[in-house]
């Protein structure tokens, strides 16, 4: 029974999260994330959170950003302040 009962507990935070991302899916459909990311934001603040916590950086900007935002990657440390 107790078996039982974790697996539907499971099943229930599985259902939970597929849930929640579909929202957040449905939610940014009108949002360019990438255009802000690109064009709004001072690269050297994003490398620096992805430093401060140990984010790689390849999980926020794909290769052509990398190369683009070299020298930010470069130049901004941890505690890079704005």
């Amino acid at each position: 029974m107790e078996q039982i009962l974790k697996k539907v507990a499971t099943i229930d935070e599985r259902i939970y999260k597929l849930k929640v991302e579909k929202m957040d899916k449905d939610e940014n459909k009108t949002t360019a994330l990438g255009t802000s990311k690109i064009n709004y934001l001072d690269p050297r603040i994003t490398v620096a959170w992805c430093k401060k916590h140990s984010v790689p950086i390849e999980k926020v900007f794909n290769k052509t950003l990398i190369d683009k935002f070299r020298w930010a990657i470069e130049s901004a440390s941890a505690d890079f302040v704005f």
